[in-house]
């Protein structure tokens, strides 16, 4: 019977529960710290106890009891103390091989995995069990004492011994060096529970939504997963779509481009008024290089452009392109207001999803709304500068095209994003990629119709420059994903390396 590591996963559901009554104490703590009655405590803590033949009682009670509370609060009641303390054995006596085990099995990334493993038990930096280990013992001295506050019925009949009151009052000789060493044994435990939890998979599947011409995009399918209290939750699919970026250097490299990815998306919809998902933002150091995703919040496949307008009649095709047009004068205006930011979009068809009022499957309504998905190649210039650095996206092509790309092709590859006549050629030429060639003409129709409306200098439209453009791309792009299976051979049977990208099937066109 396979290990379901059922001791190590009731061992952090207890822990759970200690941190939560840590932080519960840290909170009364940071509260004491800037009340003047700590103060007055520490400065006269002799005057407030009467010496009598049972014990130290309080002279007045009624006048002292914001005082005891302050005390009792320190570290909660004695229960909680108990808990605290069984939690933190349990830290300093759990099998660490078993955790480490239990870690290896639901981290994939090895680097994270000894991370994790390190906030528990690190030698080097300060970790969680060395933290602990100075907790308990004046945890242990104090308990007794705190026990009697809690058996105390009320302020008058609390009496405390000569050990007691020297307990008392060593806590708050200490208590700055008990508030410090709480706060940082937190602060590590919610980080790990905080990457723990992001980490964590079990019987994770990948499903392959589709391949653009550079990259894929996936989506995550899990068994299962944990949130931060440790408790396992089923998930049947991730609300989640990833598209992977090429590998990255340098994590301030990793940074740049997590900044425009944001920037990005602000821009669009802040200042163009153009509607795009949730999005996220993750990487992963591993054998050298970041690997990063760009996350978006799934969308509902059938309502993507490209699959879209493969059922749609003519006249809702249409009326489907005319709202993209739409979209794109926003983005035109933008351009033509703002003297030194332009922004770059790419149209074509397949980065709209249409936001169905009536959620119809076969028709555009007129209250209908579009999302922009194609946001993972944020492209935007201030001052005439590109804020992109478009040399990561180069590491996506075969070694020996890079130079070639870079000298020829990327900067008019690039400027084509800027242009309002180019976006809206390329979003029409791909009608030939999605078998509707006979939508042609009535698009041609109406971006001619919406050129003259916004701009009479922008030369019409006609089908032969599309259908040039189109045979000009195809052949462009066939050549490239030739050249990438190359490369992957190279990569693989010469050089004896992985290859590290995902390469589509033959794409249809």
């Amino acid at each position: 019977m396979e290990d379901d590591h059922k001791d190590i996963i009731e061992h952090l559901t207890l822990l759970h529960t200690v941190y939560e009554l840590k932080r519960k104490r840290i909170r009364f703590m940071q509260l004491a710290s800037v009340d003047s009655t700590l103060q007055e405590l520490s400065e006269n803590f002799y005057k407030i106890w009467d010496k009598t033949s049972k014990g130290f009682v309080l002279k007045d009670a009624y006048s002292y009891a914001k005082t005891i509370d302050i005390i009792k609060g320190l570290f909660g009641l004695h229960d909680e103390i108990m808990t605290i303390m069984r939690g933190n054995k349990a830290i300093l006596t759990v099998d660490k091989i078993r955790f480490y085990q239990y870690l290896v099995r639901h981290i994939a990334n090895t680097r994270a995995l000894h991370y994790l493993y390190n906030l528990f038990y690190g030698d080097e930096n300060i970790s969680i069990e060395k933290l602990v280990k100075e907790q308990l013992p004046y945890l242990e001295r104090y308990l007794p004492t705190f026990k009697k506050f809690d058996r105390a019925k009320n302020l008058q009949q609390l009496v405390l011994s000569q050990f007691d009151i020297q307990n008392i009052w060593s806590i708050i000789e200490i208590f700055d060096r008990i508030r410090n060493n709480l706060m940082q044994d937190t602060a590590l435990y919610k980080q790990f529970t905080k990457d723990f939890t992001r980490l964590y998979r079990e019987e994770l599947k990948l499903k392959i939504l589709g391949y653009g011409e550079i990259s894929t995009v996936m989506q995550t399918m899990h068994g299962s997963v944990i949130n931060e209290s440790f408790t396992k939750i089923k998930v049947t699919e991730s609300d989640w779509v990833w598209k992977r970026m090429p590998p990255i250097d340098t994590l301030a490299d990793v940074m740049a481009l997590q900044k425009v990815y944001h920037e990005y998306r602000e821009i669009l919809t802040k200042k163009i008024g153009i509607q795009v998902p949730q999005q996220q933002f993750r990487y992963f150091k591993s054998n050298g290089w970041y690997t990063v995703y760009a996350g978006q919040k799934k969308v509902n496949p059938q309502m993507v452009g490209n699959s879209l307008v493969k059922r749609l009649d003519e006249r809702n095709a249409v009326q489907l392109f005319t709202k993209i047009l739409e979209e794109l004068k926003k983005w035109y205006v933008c351009n033509q207001r703002e003297e030194n930011l332009k922004v770059g979009i790419d149209g074509q068809i397949s980065n709209w999803v249409l936001v169905s009022v009536d959620e119809a499957l076969n028709y555009v309504g007129e209250n209908d709304t579009l999302l922009y998905i194609d946001t993972s190649t944020p492209l935007y210039r201030i001052n005439g500068v590109e804020q992109l650095n478009a040399e990561l996206f180069l590491k996506n092509t075969p070694w020996f095209l890079r130079a070639l790309i870079r000298s020829l092709f990327l900067q008019e590859v690039l400027d084509r994003y800027y242009d309002l006549r180019s976006v809206v050629i390329d979003c029409i030429a791909n009608l030939y990629k999605e078998k509707r060639e006979d939508l042609i003409p009535a698009f041609i129709k109406a971006a001619n119709y919406f050129f003259a409306s916004i701009d009479e200098s922008i030369k019409p439209l006609t089908l032969e420059e599309i259908t040039k453009y189109y045979k000009s791309d195809a052949f462009i792009w066939r050549l490239f994903q030739f050249a990438r299976r190359v490369d992957k051979f190279v990569t693989e049977n010469i050089f004896r390396k992985k290859y590290m990208y995902r390469l589509p099937e033959k794409i249809e066109r």
